[in-house]
Parts: structure tokens; C-alpha cells; sequence
């Protein structure tokens, strides 16, 4: 039986991902996280413009 003992490594961690974070964005009126396709703020109900990336 060995000494040491191995380091466990996961083999299908997940890695960060930013997709979901690039998916919302900030209301200019409340700062509330909004979805990037969405026209209205559901907080304060504030039109958002769409804005081609």
C-alpha cells in the first residue's frame, strides 16, 4: 500500500462558464440583471434598447 496518498481529479468538472453571464445585462434605469433579448425591465419596466454586438 503506497505511502502517499494520489490527488482524486474529477473527470468531468465543470468548467466557468461565461456564456451564462454574457446572456444578461444591466437595466440603465435600475441596474437590475435583464436578459440581453429582452424590451422591457421586469423590475422596474423600463424600455431597453436592443443593441447589435
Amino acid at each position: 500500500m503506497p505511502r502517499h496518498r494520489a490527488v482524486r481529479r474529477r473527470l468531468f468538472q465543470r468548467r466557468h462558464d461565461d456564456l451564462l453571464q454574457r446572456s444578461f445585462r444591466p437595466c440603465p434605469a435600475c441596474s437590475e440583471d435583464v436578459h440581453v433579448f429582452s424590451e422591457v425591465c421586469r423590475k422596474c419596466g423600463h424600455e431597453i434598447e436592443l443593441v447589435r454586438a
